[in-house]
């Protein structure tokens, strides 16, 4: 335990001074989209994952909770964003042995913007632009049932009419976890190669999760997505006779961060039957309440997430 402790606390030291030394010098960041939470079930939980990282969701929070799921997990997930931008991800998980997992993911935007070159009413045209990220994730317990190490190599791609980029980024994590309680902390995009000069949003999460009841946790996460504030995030599930799930969130966004407010969600799972009884499906639902300045209006997230 003692071991596991000094390795955890020494990822987030390394974490911090990764940030800290790429946030400095921080400049025009690219990929923006990588700061959009990809899941419907964390979202409804305030973003407040990374020390919970108990299903195929962890590929985008915590690498290292990949070990922590016991079946085949395969989501999908649908997101109709502001703006009429339209964002979706996707993910597959399995073990590997007893003490090894891995993971692939890819999540994405795509919308139609108007083109004019005058002050005008009338639209010239209109062209698409597209943005994606799809990586492949690993995770080992270096000891079993309390302490794993996970990672993630994703290449991302941008186009946007005649400005295109593409490059790789990686992501690190650790959790620790024993008797209902876990601390999970984890660094994101880390910029390995670009195609120009810019900066990716480097994101650092720590929180931890306590299993209350079988049924019921709770969850809290402080993240910092690129240059912007940090923002801290609560979140609760409960499970009601293992069939429907209520979850609620809250952020707190500090100094210029607009992220603040409540989000809500509900889980609905069904058994599969003859011949798919080793089967179960999990349909997840987030609302996220538009921000009080701007006008943004709501979003919503639906995912598909399969167990076999």
């Amino acid at each position: 335990m003692q071991k596991a402790f000094y390795s955890f606390v020494f990822l987030f030291l390394l974490a911090s001074a990764s940030y800290a030394s790429i946030s400095d010098n921080m400049g025009t960041e690219d990929a923006a989209f990588l700061k959009i939470d990809p899941s419907s079930r964390p979202v409804a939980m305030g973003g407040a994952f990374v020390g919970l990282a108990n299903d195929v969701n962890s590929v985008f929070w915590n690498p290292a909770g990949l070990t922590q799921v016991e079946k085949k997990e395969l989501i999908a997930m649908y997101n109709d964003w502001i703006a009429g931008i339209k964002y979706s991800s996707g993910a597959y998980s399995q073990l590997l042995g007893k003490n090894a997992a891995i993971g692939v993911s890819i999540q994405g935007l795509w919308s139609e913007i108007e083109r004019r070159t005058s002050d005008t009413e009338e639209r010239d045209n209109t062209f698409g632009v597209h943005s994606y990220a799809a990586g492949l994730s690993g995770s080992y317990a270096l000891i079993p049932k309390l302490f794993s190490l996970g990672a993630t190599m994703k290449v991302i791609s941008q186009d946007f009419d005649i400005d295109s980029s593409s490059g790789v980024a990686a992501d690190f994590g650790g959790l620790i976890y024993a008797a209902g309680l876990r601390l999970g902390a984890s660094v994101q995009n880390i910029k390995l190669q670009m195609s120009n000069d810019n900066d990716l949003p480097l994101a650092l999460r720590f929180g931890g999760s306590y299993q209350m009841a079988k049924d019921a946790v709770i969850a809290a996460e402080y993240t910092k997505l690129g240059a912007s504030d940090p923002s801290y995030n609560f979140g609760l599930e409960k499970w009601l006779r293992g069939i429907l799930a209520l979850r609620v969130g809250y952020s707190i966004g500090a100094g210029d961060n607009p992220r603040e407010g409540l989000s809500a969600g509900i889980g609905l799972k069904a058994y599969g039957t003859k011949p798919l009884e080793d089967m179960n499906f999990q349909i997840d639902l987030a609302y996220v309440p538009g921000p009080q300045w701007g006008g943004l209006g709501d979003t919503w997230r639906i995912s598909m997430l399969v167990r076999f």
